[in-house]
Parts: C-alpha cells; structure tokens; sequence
C-alpha cells in the first residue's frame, strides 16, 4: 500500500514538473501508467489489510 501512495506521488510530482505534453520525451505516459498502477496497488493493499482484520 506505501508503495503505491509513493508511486502516486513521484509520478505526480513528475507530471507537475514536465514542460511538454505526451509525445515530447517528458515521460507523462510512463507518469499515466505509474500513477494508475498506484492508485490500483493502493486499493488492492487497502483491500487485504481490511480481510486481513476481519478473519483473524
């Protein structure tokens, strides 16, 4: 779960700091994918530690 608030906010801060758009070099479409895959890692790791409490 920390690692994916930590990939959100790297790929945040990249993304605020880019000067051109996609297709530029900037790297914003592996900003896009970081920031998805973050945000997918953080609910997935929510998710089992909410199960994890329940059952034991």
């Amino acid at each position: 779960m920390v690692a994916g608030l930590i990939g959100m906010a790297l790929g945040g801060l990249v993304a605020a700091t880019a000067d051109g758009g996609l297709g530029t070099g900037n790297g914003l479409g592996g900003v896009c994918v970081a920031m998805l895959v973050g945000l997918i890692a953080t609910a997935l790791g929510r998710l089992v530690l909410t199960r994890s409490r329940r059952t034991g």
